[in-house]
C-alpha cells in the first residue's frame, strides 16, 4: 500500500516541524482557538513525521485480525444501495452509525482511493454530502428521537459525520464537495454549542456527546478547515465534569467509564497527563477492564465508544500506558463477538452497527491509519 498522506503530513506542511512534533507530541499542538490558516487545499509531500516507537507486545494477534475481518464483512451487510448503513441488517438508513463504519473502513486501511473497500468508503461520503444538502441550519439532520441522540446527545449524528469528513479530508480524494459538507456540519456544531462549551445535557451520557463533538472539531481543524469556536472553553466544561459530584441517578460503573473516558481523552490532548486528575482517571479505567469481564459483557454503545477513545488516546501515548491498556482490552473484545462476527449493545445503544464499528475501532488502533490517530 502506498504511503497515504496522514494529517501528521498536513501539519508538516503547516509550517510546524517534525522536530517539533516529535518533542511534543501531536497533541501537544494546540491551538486557542480551532482556526487554519487560510482554510486550503495540502499537496501530500513525502512525509517527514518522526515514527512511532514500536510496541513491546504483539499489538495483534492471529484471533484479533480474524476478528476484525468478520467484524467488516458484517458491517457491509448493513449498506444500502444509497451508501448509507442501517443500525442493523435490514434497518432504515442512520448518519452516525454509516459514519462509524466509514471510520472504521478506513482504520483497517481503506481510504477513497485505495483498499479492498475504498469504494464503499466513497458511498458513505457521497451518502453524507447528500445528507449536507438538505440538513436544517443546526444539525445534519431533522429527525430527532434516535438512538445515538437519545444516548449521545442532539447533535450526535452531526459529531460523527464531521469526524468522518475530516477523516476522508487529505487521504487522496480531496474534493470540493467534500470539504463543502464538512463546512455545513462544523458550522451547524459550533452555532449549536453552548455558552457553557458544551452540546446539551439531556441524553443518557452527556460527557460522551460534549467529548465527541470536541474531537470532531479537533479533527476538522487538522484537516485544514478553518472552524471557529474555543476547544478550551470545552475542555474547561469536560474538567469540571469530571471533578463534579456523580449524579445519583448516574453513580453506575458505566456513568464512571464515560466520565474517566473522557478525562483520560481530553487531559491528555491538553498535555496534563500528569495531572492527578489523569492519572487517576486511566487508573480507573485499568481497573475496571481487568477486574472481569463486567464492561465488556454488558457493553453497549457508549462502552465500545469509551474503549475507542482511551485506546486512541494510549496509542498516542505509547509506553507503559498502551502496553498496560490494549492486550487486556483487545482480548476482552476479541472474547464477546458473536458468532456471526457482529458485536452487540446490551444497553442503550444496542445498535449492532454501531458496537461493532466502534470494536473495530479499538482493534484495528495499531494500524495507525487514521488521522485522528495521530492528533
Amino acid at each position: 500500500m502506498s504511503k497515504r498522506f496522514t494529517r501528521r503530513d498536513w501539519l508538516t506542511t503547516s509550517g510546524i516541524s517534525a522536530a517539533t512534533l516529535a518533542a511534543a507530541g501531536l497533541a501537544g499542538y494546540r491551538a486557542r482557538v480551532w482556526a487554519a490558516e487560510g482554510d486550503e487545499k495540502k499537496t501530500a509531500p513525502a512525509s517527514t513525521a518522526p515514527a512511532t516507537a514500536a510496541a513491546t507486545f504483539e499489538e495483534f494477534t492471529p484471533q484479533s485480525e480474524v476478528s476484525i475481518r468478520r467484524g467488516v464483512e458484517w458491517l457491509m451487510k448493513t449498506m444500502h444501495r444509497d451508501g448509507g448503513c442501517g443500525v442493523d441488517i435490514g434497518q432504515p438508513t442512520d448518519i452516525g452509525c454509516s459514519s462509524m463504519v466509514g471510520l472504521a473502513l478506513m482504520a483497517t486501511g481503506n481510504t477513497p482511493v485505495e483498499g479492498p473497500r475504498s469504494r464503499e468508503v466513497q458511498r458513505i461520503v457521497s451518502y453524507l454530502i447528500q445528507a449536507t444538502e438538505v440538513m436544517p441550519a443546526d444539525d445534519i439532520t431533522s429527525m430527532q428521537g434516535t438512538q445515538l441522540q437519545n444516548k449521545i446527545g442532539r447533535h450526535a449524528h452531526s459529531f460523527f459525520a464531521a469526524l468522518y469528513l475530516a477523516e476522508a479530508i487529505g487521504e487522496g480524494w480531496d474534493t470540493d464537495p467534500v470539504r463543502d459538507a464538512l463546512r455545513r456540519v462544523v458550522a451547524a456544531i459550533v452555532g449549536s454549542q453552548t455558552a457553557e462549551g458544551h452540546w446539551g445535557n439531556q441524553s443518557w451520557a452527556p460527557t460522551l456527546g460534549t467529548v465527541m463533538g470536541w474531537v470532531a472539531l479537533r479533527a476538522a481543524h487538522y484537516s485544514g478547515l478553518k472552524v471557529g469556536g474555543s476547544p478550551d472553553l470545552t475542555a474547561k466544561h469536560l474538567l469540571q465534569q469530571m471533578s463534579a459530584a456523580t449524579n445519583p441517578n448516574q453513580g453506575s460503573w458505566m456513568h464512571t467509564l464515560y466520565k474517566n473516558a473522557t478525562g483520560v481523552r481530553v487531559l491528555y490532548a491538553l498535555g496534563m497527563e500528569n495531572e492527578p486528575a489523569a492519572k487517576k482517571a486511566f487508573a480507573d479505567v485499568l481497573q475496571l477492564v481487568n477486574k472481569d469481564n463486567t464492561a465488556f459483557s454488558q457493553a453497549g454503545g457508549e462502552e465500545y465508544l469509551a474503549f475507542h477513545l482511551i485506546t486512541e488516546t494510549m496509542l498516542q501515548e505509547g509506553g507503559e500506558g498502551w502496553s498496560k491498556w490494549f492486550p487486556t482490552v483487545r482480548d476482552r473484545i476479541v472474547g464477546v463477538q458473536n458468532s456471526d462476527g457482529s458485536w452487540t449493545g446490551h444497553h442503550c445503544i444496542t445498535s449492532r452497527t454501531f458496537c461493532t464499528a466502534a470494536a473495530i475501532l479499538v482493534l484495528s488502533a495499531p494500524n495507525r491509519y487514521l488521522p485522528i490517530s495521530q492528533a
